[in-house]
């Protein structure tokens, strides 16, 4: 039986707008700005971090992205791309809620010791041949648990890695990554396992943050321009997906 995910697009429109007056002030050669240029920018800088965000989303919005709390969720179920996960299994992402009470909220070699365990195990059940997690994504507080942890190894590792943090840090073959665009509190004691190869950001050909002709209305002096943005995050195998949570 061959069953395929099938994801919806979601659209993002930007309108860059400016006054016929503001144009008018910036239109000879000795012009201090480029207004439509700037503002064009500023549309698209505001847009790219809000997309950011979206990318950690369930996709609740309207229009917004399904994102990894949508693809990837705390008991593997969930409806993703049209497949039902409580029918076909097969479609479950991987989970794990770590041992204890709260470890991330008192952070220590302890906890940090502990933390690694549940690591480990999440890690082995999503390893399939050379398929493997290469990307880990953690909240706030997971980070900050895991960093203190690898901190109380540094006496065995190289010497231009023994300082107060390392530059970058790794969980076996894999990146592990703090985004502060991530829609993460403080304390959401969260992490994602991410095997990067069946996750992909998909786009329109015609609506990748397509600038459209500049409209000018008919009962206003203005100029409008559309900025355009059609896709979604798909997933093809959410099984070689997993979360490490604490919901204590």
């Amino acid at each position: 039986m061959l069953t395929s995910a099938k994801y919806e697009h979601r659209q993002i429109a930007l309108h860059v707008t400016a006054s016929g007056r503001e144009l008018r002030m910036n239109m000879s050669k000795e012009r201090m700005i480029d207004l439509v240029k700037i503002r064009k920018a500023n549309a698209l800088r505001t847009a790219a971090n809000s997309f950011s965000i979206d990318m950690y989303s369930d996709g609740s919005l309207s229009e917004q992205i399904g994102g990894l709390a949508n693809i990837i969720q705390t008991d593997g179920t969930g409806t993703v791309g049209g497949i039902v996960s409580g029918t076909y299994t097969f479609w479950k992402n991987k989970f794990k809620e770590m041992t204890g009470t709260n470890l991330a909220a008192t952070p220590n070699a302890t906890n940090a010791v502990s933390m690694k365990a549940d690591m480990n195990n999440l890690w082995l059940s999503l390893n399939r041949g050379a398929d493997k997690p290469d990307t880990i994504i953690m909240s706030h507080d997971f980070y900050t648990l895991y960093e203190l942890g690898e901190q109380q190894l540094q006496r065995y590792a190289d010497a231009d890695l023994a300082q107060a943090g390392f530059q970058s840090l790794k969980y076996k073959s894999a990146n592990v990554i703090f985004d502060d665009n991530t829609n993460f509190a403080t304390t959401a004691e969260k992490a994602y396992f991410l095997n990067t190869d069946y996750l992909y950001l998909r786009q329109h050909s015609e609506a990748k943050w397509t600038v459209d002709d500049e409209k000018r209305p008919t009962n206003q002096d203005a100029v409008v321009i559309p900025i355009y943005w059609m896709g979604n995050m798909v997933c093809s195998n959410r099984s070689l997906q997993g979360v490490l949570f604490d919901a204590a």
